[in-house]
């Protein structure tokens, strides 16, 4: 992993973990959570689609 961008990935979380009303972390994380989780899903697809191409 670039260690820049794990600097401001753990830069972001100590942000978050500085606010104190709880509800507003677990909003903002569970949002970070539906991001990642969409991202991982387009990279999934993006590599079946590249593993078809090279296939025909």
């Amino acid at each position: 992993m670039d260690n820049n961008i794990k600097i401001k990935i753990d830069e972001i979380l100590q942000e978050i973990s500085q606010i104190n009303d709880l509800n507003q972390r677990v909003d903002i994380l569970t949002y970070m959570q539906q991001q990642s989780g969409f991202m991982l899903w387009q990279l999934e697809e993006d590599i079946h689609v590249d593993q078809n191409m090279r296939n025909i």
